[in-house]
């Protein structure tokens, strides 16, 4: 598939995405925050489930509130919005679903020049209450967006950032 209408390839999204954790004022449109989500509503799943919800915060006080919720998740408060991966079932297809859905919010949102940092809700049932979500679903991801803040290159002894191929990539069998 080659690039069209000025959109990115999805190589060059995914080589080029990182977390972003320090992002601008500038805000978010509306129709972009949609695209989004709906790249995230078209993820793949589990016997197509979709166990998901996405709840849309934008409201500074509550992103400030959802930042309690996690222990490293300082820059949920600074970001032009964030979403609330909720889902219906516990663990095994919902938790890849969710990661499935996940991974196309961020790299929809990296098509668009937003960034995005994945952010765990260490205490859940406090964050359930922030969103009032109810008792009986599943929230324990959070994904912040903005426009990235101009930084330096990453200085990191692994080429790109990332560990060598050879070094994570083994054919047929472990080594």
């Amino acid at each position: 598939m080659q690039e069209t209408h000025g959109k990115a390839l999805v190589a060059d999204l995914i080589r080029t995405q990182r977390a972003t954790r320090q992002y601008s004022q500038q805000a978010v449109s509306e129709a972009d925050i949609q695209t989004i989500v709906n790249a995230g509503r078209r993820a793949q799943s589990s016997n197509n489930q979709q166990p998901w919800y996405f709840v849309v915060v934008r409201d500074r006080e509550t992103l400030q509130r959802l930042a309690a919720c996690g222990k490293y998740a300082d820059h949920v408060p600074h970001a032009a919005f964030a979403l609330a991966l909720i889902s219906s079932d516990a663990g095994g297809a919902a938790d890849f679903d969710l990661g499935q859905a996940a991974a196309y919010l961020q790299l929809a949102a990296w098509d668009l020049g937003i960034g995005s940092c994945i952010t765990w809700m260490h205490f859940s049932e406090k964050a359930k209450t922030v969103l009032n979500v109810p008792a009986d679903l599943n929230f324990h991801v959070v994904l912040s967006f903005g426009y990235p803040v101009p930084q330096q290159k990453l200085q990191s002894p692994k080429k790109d950032g990332r560990k060598p191929f050879d070094e994570v990539v083994h054919w047929e069998r472990w080594l």
